[in-house]
């Protein structure tokens, strides 16, 4: 290469370089545009991740705890809060869980109350027939319970000295002076030793006295217990149950409440009865009784409704089965499935929108069907979690786990 060219060479590699110098000294209008560009765009403070927000960094990362990719949080943005009561999903996360909302409303509280209890008669409708001087059975018409009689129906034939004399006196002093006043105190006699007033009313008349006595029904109805000791010509004495009649036109339900379920038991609640021996059909009646005493060991009391009966479906001591629907004043009322008992205290999610949702501790009160009664902790219209709710709180107990752990917790302080 002669010395010439060598000359150009160096020429042009100085023109180069100086042109280089100029260009960078002197940027071109298209260059100067991008550079104002790039300096008013919107600077990023720190990357966090938005499943535990107090995991930071000020590069782009994925988080250390659950591998979610870190959203930049620019200088105009505050970022998620990291409240040890917050929990926030992020829309994929959220979708995963199907998380679903409700209001909480102010309503009546409903429960239903489902028992078992027994069919029993009327004991205001049930009556002891006993005989009133010692005796001896000549005739016993009814000897076996079950049987349904009239009144004034003859259930045994009795013989008894003081009953023929009662009756003999009062026949004499009816027949002979039946205006003199010893024959109403005879005809009280005869009462008081059990003779019904048609029975008195028939020594009344002219005639003979037999010798034996009848043992009338008072009643109509069913003969529900008989002396174990009655047979004829067997005796008795004064004051002995001879038979029990029950009148099966009304019936009893009788059921178990135990304390916790007073409040939804009212006098006039109705009830829906159905027995075995009848299925499909349902006996509607509404609480007659509820017994103020309980039963020192079982911790229950007696409650106690009345059936109408007339067609004698209902049988005497069966088993029946019921439901008590009661209805109280409106409440402040949250879903059963929003709260939660894996805490110390009750718990529920409240939605905050965005995918952030916070823990509350509720205070409760009568529980429903479907709802608790609220007595403090939420306000009306208040959006609660009702599914997903245990999943959140797994992940927020996870979260907050961590976050005690390492409440500084930067990625920015970890090695590279």
């Amino acid at each position: 290469m002669n010395a010439k060219t060598i000359s150009i060479l160096v020429l042009v590699a100085a023109l180069a370089g100086a042109g280089g110098w100029f260009a960078a000294r002197h940027p071109s209008p298209v260059a100067a545009a991008a550079a104002d560009t790039s300096s008013t765009a919107r600077k990023i403070k720190f990357y966090q991740s938005p499943m535990h927000p107090w995991i930071k960094s000020d590069k782009p990362g994925k988080c250390t705890i659950c591998g979610m990719t870190l959203v930049p949080v620019y200088e105009d943005e505050e970022g998620v809060a990291t409240s040890a009561d917050l929990i926030t999903l992020s829309p994929g996360a959220a979708t995963a869980l199907d998380v679903q909302t409700a209001k909480v409303v102010r309503a009546p509280l409903v429960r239903t109350l489902r028992v078992t209890g027994v069919i029993d008669d009327d004991e205001t409708r049930h009556r002891y027939l006993s005989s009133y001087t010692d005796a001896r059975i000549e005739k016993l018409l009814v000897n076996t319970t079950g049987v349904e009689v009239t009144a004034g129906q003859t259930l045994a034939v009795l013989y008894s000295p003081e009953l023929l004399t009662a009756r003999q006196e009062f026949h004499a002093l009816a027949t002979t002076t039946p205006n003199s006043p010893l024959v109403s105190a005879a005809r009280e006699k005869l009462r008081r030793l059990g003779l019904l007033d048609a029975q008195i009313a028939a020594l009344a008349a002219p005639g003979d006295v037999s010798r034996d006595t009848e043992i009338l029904a008072p009643k109509t109805g069913t003969v529900v217990e008989r002396s174990p000791t009655a047979y004829e010509g067997g005796y008795v004495k004064a004051g002995e149950m001879l038979f029990a009649v029950g009148d099966f036109k009304v019936m009893w339900f009788i059921f178990d409440a135990y304390e916790a379920d007073f409040p939804a038991l009212k006098a006039a609640t109705r009830v829906e009865v159905t027995v075995p021996s009848l299925p499909g059909e349902t006996f509607t009646a509404p609480i007659a009784f509820i017994d103020p005493n309980l039963n020192a060991t079982t911790r229950t009391a007696k409650v106690r409704v009345l059936l109408d009966n007339a067609d004698r479906h209902l049988r005497h001591r069966q088993t029946a089965y019921a439901r008590v629907v009661s209805q109280s004043p409106e409440a402040l009322l949250v879903p059963r499935s929003a709260v939660l008992f894996t805490r110390n205290t009750p718990v529920v999610y409240v939605d905050h929108g965005g995918h952030a949702y916070e823990t509350r501790p509720v205070r409760l009160g009568r529980a429903g069907d479907d709802a608790y009664e609220v007595l403090g902790g939420l306000e009306a219209a208040d959006t609660v979690v009702i599914q997903g709710a245990l999943l959140i709180d797994g992940q927020a107990q996870i979260a907050h786990a961590g976050q005690d752990a390492a409440p500084a917790h930067d990625m920015a302080d970890m090695p590279k």
